[in-house]
């Protein structure tokens, strides 16, 4: 925090765990900006000598570095600094990404997709078969979800699909040209998911 830098940084992580192994926190090298008493708190907490290390709160509390500092009410205290709120602009999505989820490799072809909003009336099953929905869709069957997806076939082509995922488990990507729509079943032996990140996951049938 005084530096802007860590203490240790080899040229990949080998080199960076033999340096943290075998340092001599004597011989450390700071900036000069960086006080005295910060330099041998530094030193004592990255000492390699168990006994001669800083490891207990009150030992840490009671060094120069935090001289003056009222611990017991400093949970209360004013900041020395309060920096200003900064107010981002909303991030506007010009790839057709979405910002929420994604689904990927349907039979080897990757979408983009954004969740309806649940409190949305109009998204409910109840109101989800369409005219242009309501012939693919079986007897009570409705719509869980429903989105516009892009569909990648190549490392530059996308296509505009129609993407539903229904109440009888079944996954739907419709075409707005009227081709037969891919129906994919849910269920352990049809489709699977496979996670690649906290906010995309193939789906892989």
């Amino acid at each position: 925090m005084l530096t802007g830098r860590p203490p240790f940084r080899g040229e990949n992580d080998f080199l960076t765990f033999q340096q943290i192994l075998s340092h001599d926190s004597d011989a450390m090298e700071f900036p000069a900006h960086v006080p005295e008493a910060a330099r041998d708190l530094i030193r004592r907490l990255l000492v390699l000598d168990l006994d001669a290390r800083l490891t207990d709160y009150d030992t840490i509390q009671a060094h120069s570095f935090f001289e003056g500092v009222d611990w017991t009410g400093i949970s209360t205290a004013t900041p020395p600094v309060v920096p200003d709120k900064t107010h981002l602009p909303t991030p506007t999505m010009v790839d057709g990404a979405s910002p929420n989820w994604s689904l990927a490799n349907v039979l080897n072809d990757v979408f983009g997709a954004t969740p309806l909003l649940a409190d949305d009336p109009r998204h409910h099953p109840i109101h989800s078969t369409t005219t242009s929905s309501s012939s693919i869709l079986e007897n009570n069957e409705g719509i869980l979800l429903q989105a516009d997806v892009k569909l990648h076939g190549s490392l530059f082509t996308k296509k505009a699909r129609g993407l539903m995922f229904t109440t009888h488990g079944r996954l739907i990507v419709s075409d707005a040209k009227n081709q037969p729509p891919q129906v994919f079943q849910w269920g352990a032996n049809a489709i699977h998911i496979v996670p690649k990140n906290t906010s995309t996951f193939d789906i892989r049938y």
